[in-house]
Protein backbone atom coordinates (compact mmCIF):
# COMPACT_ATOMS: atom_id res chain seq x y z
CA UNK A 1 0.00 0.00 0.00
CA UNK A 2 1.27 3.45 -0.93
CA UNK A 3 1.25 5.89 1.96
CA UNK A 4 3.31 8.83 3.13
CA UNK A 5 3.30 11.51 5.82
CA UNK A 6 5.43 14.66 5.98
CA UNK A 7 5.70 16.81 9.09
CA UNK A 8 7.94 19.06 11.17
CA UNK A 9 8.46 19.28 14.93
CA UNK A 10 8.37 22.76 16.45
CA UNK A 11 10.94 21.89 19.12
CA UNK A 12 13.61 21.17 16.47
CA UNK A 13 13.08 23.63 13.61
CA UNK A 14 14.99 23.12 10.39
CA UNK A 15 14.18 19.42 10.06
CA UNK A 16 11.47 18.08 7.77
CA UNK A 17 10.44 14.47 8.30
CA UNK A 18 8.90 11.85 6.02
CA UNK A 19 7.52 8.43 6.86
CA UNK A 20 6.46 6.47 3.80
CA UNK A 21 5.79 3.10 2.23
CA UNK A 22 5.88 2.68 -1.55
CA UNK A 23 5.37 -0.33 -3.82
CA UNK A 24 5.00 0.96 -7.38
CA UNK A 25 5.57 4.69 -6.93
CA UNK A 26 8.70 6.20 -8.52
CA UNK A 27 10.27 9.59 -7.88
CA UNK A 28 11.27 11.47 -11.01
CA UNK A 29 14.63 13.21 -11.19
CA UNK A 30 14.84 15.89 -8.50
CA UNK A 31 17.10 17.38 -5.86
CA UNK A 32 16.86 18.68 -2.29
CA UNK A 33 18.29 21.91 -0.95
CA UNK A 34 18.69 20.06 2.35
CA UNK A 35 20.89 17.13 3.38
CA UNK A 36 18.61 14.09 2.94
CA UNK A 37 19.23 11.13 5.23
CA UNK A 38 16.91 8.10 5.19
CA UNK A 39 16.42 4.80 7.01
CA UNK A 40 15.22 1.76 5.07
CA UNK A 41 12.98 -0.07 7.53
CA UNK A 42 11.79 -2.80 5.14
CA UNK A 43 12.35 -3.85 1.54
CA UNK A 44 14.89 -1.98 -0.58
CA UNK A 45 15.00 1.37 -2.34
CA UNK A 46 16.73 2.00 -5.66
CA UNK A 47 18.32 5.28 -6.70
CA UNK A 48 19.72 6.64 -9.89
CA UNK A 49 22.52 8.74 -8.43
CA UNK A 50 25.72 10.14 -9.95
CA UNK A 51 25.20 8.11 -13.11
CA UNK A 52 24.66 4.76 -11.42
CA UNK A 53 21.79 2.68 -10.09
CA UNK A 54 22.26 2.14 -6.37
CA UNK A 55 20.30 -0.21 -4.10
CA UNK A 56 19.80 0.55 -0.40
CA UNK A 57 18.60 -2.58 1.44
CA UNK A 58 16.76 -2.97 4.72
CA UNK A 59 18.47 -1.62 7.85
CA UNK A 60 20.83 0.61 5.88
CA UNK A 61 20.99 4.37 5.47
CA UNK A 62 20.55 6.39 2.30
CA UNK A 63 22.43 9.70 2.15
CA UNK A 64 21.85 12.34 -0.54
CA UNK A 65 23.92 15.50 -0.46
CA UNK A 66 22.30 18.89 -1.11
CA UNK A 67 21.60 19.74 -4.77
CA UNK A 68 22.45 16.21 -5.99
CA UNK A 69 20.00 15.10 -8.69
CA UNK A 70 18.57 11.63 -8.08
CA UNK A 71 15.50 9.42 -8.43
CA UNK A 72 13.84 6.88 -6.12
CA UNK A 73 12.11 3.59 -6.93
CA UNK A 74 11.31 0.15 -5.53
CA UNK A 75 14.25 -2.25 -5.78
CA UNK A 76 12.09 -5.26 -4.82
CA UNK A 77 8.63 -6.44 -5.84
CA UNK A 78 7.32 -5.56 -2.36
CA UNK A 79 8.65 -2.00 -2.47
CA UNK A 80 10.21 -0.25 0.50
CA UNK A 81 9.27 1.40 3.78
CA UNK A 82 11.45 4.17 5.09
CA UNK A 83 11.88 7.27 7.22
CA UNK A 84 13.60 10.40 5.91
CA UNK A 85 15.22 13.46 7.45
CA UNK A 86 15.71 16.65 5.45
CA UNK A 87 18.26 18.68 7.41
CA UNK A 88 18.27 22.39 6.61
CA UNK A 89 21.84 23.63 6.13
CA UNK A 90 21.36 26.67 8.36
CA UNK A 91 20.11 24.40 11.14
CA UNK A 92 23.18 22.19 10.77
CA UNK A 93 25.47 25.21 10.92
CA UNK A 94 23.80 26.36 14.15
CA UNK A 95 24.30 22.92 15.68
CA UNK A 96 28.06 23.40 15.37
CA UNK A 97 28.26 27.18 15.76
CA UNK A 98 30.35 26.86 18.93
CA UNK A 99 33.05 24.79 17.18
CA UNK A 100 36.05 26.00 15.27
CA UNK A 101 35.18 23.98 12.17
CA UNK A 102 33.86 24.74 8.72
CA UNK A 103 30.83 22.48 8.43
CA UNK A 104 30.57 21.06 4.94
CA UNK A 105 27.73 18.52 4.99
CA UNK A 106 29.18 16.30 2.28
CA UNK A 107 28.51 12.64 3.03
CA UNK A 108 31.03 10.43 1.30
CA UNK A 109 28.72 7.65 0.05
CA UNK A 110 25.01 7.21 -0.74
CA UNK A 111 24.69 3.92 1.17
CA UNK A 112 25.81 3.76 4.80
CA UNK A 113 26.01 0.46 6.68
CA UNK A 114 26.29 1.61 10.31
CA UNK A 115 23.94 -0.16 12.77
CA UNK A 116 24.71 2.28 15.61
CA UNK A 117 23.97 5.34 13.48
CA UNK A 118 20.85 3.66 12.08
CA UNK A 119 19.57 3.07 15.61
CA UNK A 120 20.39 6.64 16.70
CA UNK A 121 18.57 8.11 13.71
CA UNK A 122 15.62 5.75 14.12
CA UNK A 123 15.19 6.76 17.76
CA UNK A 124 15.47 10.43 16.76
CA UNK A 125 12.83 10.07 14.06
CA UNK A 126 10.44 8.36 16.49
CA UNK A 127 11.08 11.01 19.13
CA UNK A 128 9.98 13.65 16.61
CA UNK A 129 6.84 11.67 15.80
CA UNK A 130 5.81 10.72 19.33
CA UNK A 131 5.69 12.82 22.50
CA UNK A 132 9.24 13.16 23.83
CA UNK A 133 11.22 15.38 26.19
CA UNK A 134 13.31 18.20 24.72
CA UNK A 135 16.48 16.70 26.21
CA UNK A 136 15.70 13.40 24.47
CA UNK A 137 15.25 15.00 21.05
CA UNK A 138 18.24 17.31 21.40
CA UNK A 139 20.56 14.56 22.66
CA UNK A 140 19.55 12.11 19.95
CA UNK A 141 20.08 14.79 17.29
CA UNK A 142 23.51 15.75 18.62
CA UNK A 143 24.63 12.11 18.95
CA UNK A 144 23.45 11.18 15.45
CA UNK A 145 25.02 14.22 13.78
CA UNK A 146 28.27 13.67 15.67
CA UNK A 147 28.56 10.10 14.35
CA UNK A 148 27.30 10.94 10.85
CA UNK A 149 29.78 13.74 10.23
CA UNK A 150 32.71 12.21 12.10
CA UNK A 151 32.49 8.78 10.45
CA UNK A 152 30.77 9.30 7.11
CA UNK A 153 31.61 12.75 5.74
CA UNK A 154 34.51 14.86 4.59
CA UNK A 155 34.58 16.44 8.04
CA UNK A 156 37.00 14.42 10.16
CA UNK A 157 36.15 15.70 13.62
CA UNK A 158 33.36 17.86 15.02
CA UNK A 159 34.93 18.32 18.42
CA UNK A 160 38.66 18.79 18.76
CA UNK A 161 38.49 17.82 22.44
CA UNK A 162 37.36 14.22 22.77
CA UNK A 163 38.75 13.79 26.29
CA UNK A 164 36.34 12.55 28.96
CA UNK A 165 35.41 15.28 31.43
CA UNK A 166 34.46 13.58 34.70
CA UNK A 167 33.66 16.82 36.51
CA UNK A 168 31.31 17.90 33.75
CA UNK A 169 29.61 14.50 33.74
CA UNK A 170 29.01 14.59 37.50
CA UNK A 171 27.84 18.20 37.32
CA UNK A 172 25.30 17.28 34.64
CA UNK A 173 24.18 14.24 36.63
CA UNK A 174 23.64 16.26 39.80
CA UNK A 175 21.74 18.93 37.88
CA UNK A 176 19.41 16.30 36.41
CA UNK A 177 18.80 14.77 39.85
CA UNK A 178 18.07 18.18 41.38
CA UNK A 179 15.72 19.18 38.54
CA UNK A 180 14.25 15.78 37.64
CA UNK A 181 10.67 17.11 37.49
CA UNK A 182 11.48 19.60 34.70
CA UNK A 183 11.61 19.24 30.92
CA UNK A 184 15.37 19.81 30.78
CA UNK A 185 17.34 20.87 27.72
CA UNK A 186 20.88 20.39 26.48
CA UNK A 187 21.34 24.16 26.62
CA UNK A 188 20.81 24.03 30.39
CA UNK A 189 23.43 21.30 30.76
CA UNK A 190 25.83 23.28 28.58
CA UNK A 191 25.33 26.30 30.81
CA UNK A 192 25.93 24.52 34.12
CA UNK A 193 28.93 22.49 32.88
CA UNK A 194 30.56 25.00 30.53
CA UNK A 195 31.00 22.20 27.98
CA UNK A 196 29.61 21.64 24.49
CA UNK A 197 26.66 19.33 23.88
CA UNK A 198 28.97 16.79 22.26
CA UNK A 199 31.41 16.81 25.19
CA UNK A 200 28.55 16.43 27.69
CA UNK A 201 26.96 13.46 25.94
CA UNK A 202 30.29 11.73 25.31
CA UNK A 203 31.59 12.23 28.87
CA UNK A 204 28.27 11.35 30.53
CA UNK A 205 27.96 8.07 28.64
CA UNK A 206 31.58 7.15 29.27
CA UNK A 207 31.21 7.80 32.99
CA UNK A 208 27.72 6.39 33.67
CA UNK A 209 26.98 4.06 30.75
CA UNK A 210 23.90 6.02 29.61
CA UNK A 211 23.32 9.36 27.93
CA UNK A 212 21.94 12.35 29.86
CA UNK A 213 18.44 11.92 28.40
CA UNK A 214 18.41 8.21 29.25
CA UNK A 215 19.47 9.03 32.80
CA UNK A 216 16.75 11.68 33.09
CA UNK A 217 14.12 9.15 31.99
CA UNK A 218 15.42 6.63 34.54
CA UNK A 219 15.16 9.22 37.32
CA UNK A 220 11.65 10.26 36.26
CA UNK A 221 10.35 6.70 35.98
CA UNK A 222 11.86 5.71 39.33
CA UNK A 223 10.10 8.70 40.92
CA UNK A 224 6.90 7.63 39.17
CA UNK A 225 7.26 4.12 40.60
CA UNK A 226 7.74 5.57 44.07
CA UNK A 227 4.60 7.69 43.74
CA UNK A 228 2.61 4.70 42.47
CA UNK A 229 3.64 2.79 45.60
CA UNK A 230 2.32 5.71 47.64
CA UNK A 231 -1.07 5.36 45.96
CA UNK A 232 -0.92 8.41 43.69
CA UNK A 233 -2.98 8.40 40.46
CA UNK A 234 -1.41 8.25 37.00
CA UNK A 235 -2.74 11.73 36.25
CA UNK A 236 -1.08 13.20 39.33
CA UNK A 237 2.13 11.28 38.67
CA UNK A 238 2.31 12.50 35.07
CA UNK A 239 2.09 16.09 36.28
CA UNK A 240 4.48 15.62 39.20
CA UNK A 241 7.16 13.95 37.10
CA UNK A 242 6.88 16.33 34.17
CA UNK A 243 5.50 13.88 31.63
CA UNK A 244 3.32 15.40 28.92
CA UNK A 245 0.39 13.05 29.56
CA UNK A 246 -0.48 9.57 30.79
CA UNK A 247 0.49 7.88 27.52
CA UNK A 248 3.93 9.53 27.70
CA UNK A 249 4.33 8.25 31.26
CA UNK A 250 3.06 4.79 30.34
CA UNK A 251 5.35 4.37 27.34
CA UNK A 252 8.49 5.30 29.26
CA UNK A 253 7.50 3.40 32.42
CA UNK A 254 7.00 0.18 30.47
CA UNK A 255 10.32 0.66 28.68
CA UNK A 256 12.10 0.64 32.05
CA UNK A 257 10.03 -1.75 34.18
CA UNK A 258 8.38 -4.00 31.59
CA UNK A 259 4.83 -3.17 32.68
CA UNK A 260 2.58 -0.12 32.38
CA UNK A 261 1.80 1.97 35.47
CA UNK A 262 -1.75 0.59 35.40
CA UNK A 263 -0.38 -2.96 35.72
CA UNK A 264 2.21 -2.17 38.34
CA UNK A 265 1.50 -3.24 41.91
CA UNK A 266 3.98 -2.80 44.78
CA UNK A 267 2.25 -5.61 46.67
CA UNK A 268 3.19 -9.28 46.39
CA UNK A 269 1.00 -11.28 43.94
Amino acid sequence: MEKSTIWTNDSLPGIELLSASYTTFEFSKHWHDELAIGLIEAGAEGLYYRGNNVVIPENQIVAINPSEIHTGFAATSTGWRYRMFYFDLEMLAKQFSDHDVSLDPIVTRPVIDDPLLFNQLHQLHLSLELTSFDLTKQSLLASALDRLFTHHSTLKSIDSSRAIDMFGAYTARDYIIDNWHENLTLEQLEEVTGKTKFQIIRSFKAQFGVTPHQFMLLVKTRKAKQLLAEGKSCVDISLACGFYDQSHLSRNFKRVFGVTPMNYSPRSP
